[in-house]
């Protein structure tokens, strides 16, 4: 979306200093926390904790033991699309970000665009010479002010700030080397509050007081797509599966459809691997066939673990081969191979599984090298009691790689992943993660393990059946898994909807 360009101008505040002059470091301290240098800790005024001391330094803030520096975005791109922000809201490390946003009359606005306008026009006329980037500035700023002109659109003037934090001034310019990089990969100029270093720190406290005043000009469409719960559509790859359509907050199409087809190569990734998490009904396992089929149809080998004989007539549907005793081999022309172990007896699951696993084992590691895809549906909540199957599951994820082979991980319950350093593994060794429908009591531990922000928390809890969050990478998107009428009758698991499907 265009934004238009503007001059970052320093100005004055009632303190009397400047944006880019220095700041009275005692009487700073004294108006907002009651303290001053040298002293003890004294009642924080209108009920505000304080720490007992500030040590304040041209670039950083100590409170506590506790470090603190803070970045103000001074430069931004040209465009940006829904989500764009999503890659610095997830960042994993300590940090605290805020973004100010503060509506421009449409008088004041107008006025701004005349002026802007007159300058690039005169600039152009000056020159003689044909300036790309004036000629872009001076069509961004016309369509703009016709924008606003119908109606249709406001500007916005944004800020944003990040605040690092660490336990050393060297773990501190660690942090800051790292998310300047990730900025500069979203092509935003992040510059430390220098001498305002106080004034960068309270400005990201939860007090909702912006005293840096670093503002950028944005229009209405510009300034939603960086609205925190905003999440874009995902690029994909050119080559592989469908995985589904983007689900678009700002564009839908009239059946609901949402946007444009995703496409991921599992084989294009550092690792070949995917987890499917999802609570019970959320579609999980209806996803997982899908995309299994599709991997078929492409020519990838499928070998699946299914301890509930889900995957039976999806197999049987693809000239496949079911097993039924899982030390049995299959046969070397199968691609795909389905040990079913719905029939098992309960007493035995967890050997029979571990059992399947060793016959998949087998043919991965010593059969010829081509494109695979292992599915484990559900296995993992029975692998913690089995320590053999553990370890096949552990070589799978560690190894496959080299054997051009990918592990597909189904399972409801993330505690149960993250309970022991095998189900980490699966998580860091995951290229892929597909999260649906969440259950409310569950969205804490995996809004925290995934880098959610608040709105994608809200929407997997809201989340309707086969509608989750697709994270590929460094890339993530809200997702709608879409499936053709003969892969439904053959991916859907309710008695009831196999009935409707068969009579279609």
């Amino acid at each position: 979306m265009r934004s238009p360009r503007r001059r970052l101008k320093s100005r004055s505040n009632r303190s009397g200093r400047s944006d880019k002059g220095g700041f009275d470091r005692e009487s700073s301290s004294k108006g907002l926390f009651g303290i001053g240098k040298g002293t003890g800790a004294r009642t924080p005024i209108d009920g505000f904790p304080a720490p007992e001391a500030l040590e304040i330094t041209p670039r950083a803030v100590k409170a506590g033991d506790t470090w603190f520096r803070t970045l103000a975005i001074v430069g931004w791109p040209r465009e940006v699309s829904a989500g764009w922000l999503q890659p610095l809201l997830s960042w994993r490390g300590a940090a605290d970000i805020a973004l100010y946003f503060e509506p421009v009359a449409n008088d004041t606005a107008a006025r701004h665009l005349q002026k802007q306008r007159a300058r690039f026009s005169s600039s152009l006329s000056k020159t003689g010479i044909s300036d790309p980037m004036m000629e872009v500035a001076a069509t961004d700023a016309e369509d703009i002010a016709r924008s606003i002109a119908r109606g249709e659109s406001r500007l916005f003037r944004l800020g944003l700030y990040i605040t690092l934090r660490a336990d050393t001034l060297e773990g501190l310019d660690a942090e800051t080397y790292k998310v300047k990089v990730l900025c500069s990969s979203l092509l935003l100029d992040a510059r430390p509050t220098t001498y305002r270093a106080l004034e960068g720190w309270l400005s990201t406290l939860p007090l909702g007081a912006d005293q840096i005043k670093l503002r950028r000009t944005f229009d209405t469409r510009a300034a939603a797509d960086c609205f925190p719960f905003a999440t874009g559509e995902m690029v994909g790859h050119s080559t592989g599966i469908l995985f589904g359509r983007g689900v678009s907050r700002t564009r839908m199409d009239a059946g609901g459809g949402g946007g444009s087809p995703v496409f991921v190569d599992r084989f294009a990734l550092p690792n070949h691997n995917m987890l499917i998490l999802a609570s019970s009904g959320a579609g999980k396992s209806y996803t997982a066939k899908a995309l299994t089929g599709r991997s078929a149809l492409q020519g990838d080998e499928v070998l699946i673990v299914d301890p509930d004989d889900e995957y039976v007539r999806l197999t049987q549907a693809l000239g496949g081969e079911v097993i039924r005793e899982p030390t049995q081999a299959a046969k070397e022309d199968s691609r795909v191979v389905c040990y079913a172990l719905g029939e098992t007896e309960e007493a035995r699951l967890h050997e029979a599984v571990g059992q399947a696993l060793g016959s998949v084992w087998q043919r991965v590691d010593k059969g010829p090298v081509r494109r695979r895809q292992v599915v484990v549906d559900e296995a993992y909540l029975m692998l913690r009691e089995n320590p053999e199957a553990s370890y096949l599951l552990w070589a799978l994820i560690k190894r496959s790689r080299k054997r051009l082979c990918g592990l597909t991980i189904i399972t409801q319950d993330l505690a149960d992943v993250l309970s022991t350093t095998l189900g980490e593994s699966i998580i860091n060794n995951a290229s892929i993660h597909l999260l649906l429908r969440q259950t409310e009591k569950a969205i804490d531990g995996i809004g925290s393990a995934f880098g959610l922000s608040e709105g994608e928390r809200n929407f997997l809890v809201a989340a309707p059946q086969g509608q989750g969050l697709l994270l590929v990478g460094g890339e993530r998107a809200a997702l709608k898994v879409v499936t053709s009428q003969l892969e439904h009758g053959l991916c859907v698991t309710d008695p009831a909807a196999q009935l409707v499907a068969a009579n279609r």
